[in-house]
């Protein structure tokens, strides 16, 4: 049983590893969308709230920074800045 967790840890760990480029290009995404839009954090946290989704200024800050957004909540906040619901991403 020990040597099957350690193998799912295992597991976990090479996953997260893999999935790093895709969350950090998502969170690089967002940022620059928010330049571009001139958006606030604290707009978005209205508009989000507004959507249903109830989150602080700085738990949504946490999110971007630390490459932790949710595919639901990346969409939701690329069609809060733009106004539109796609998105073109490059993982680096």
């Amino acid at each position: 049983m020990e040597n099957n967790k350690h193998s799912q840890v295992n597991i976990s760990v090479k996953n997260k590893k893999s999935i790093q480029p895709y969350a950090k290009g998502a969170s690089l995404h967002i940022k620059k969308l928010m330049v571009e839009h001139e958006m606030t954090y604290d707009f978005l946290v209205e508009q989000l709230e507004n959507k249903g989704v109830v989150l602080s200024s700085s738990n949504l800050r946490n999110k971007v920074s630390g490459n932790a957004l949710s595919a639901g909540l990346f969409f939701l906040m690329v069609e809060i800045i733009t106004n539109n619901r796609s998105a073109e991403i490059t993982v680096r």
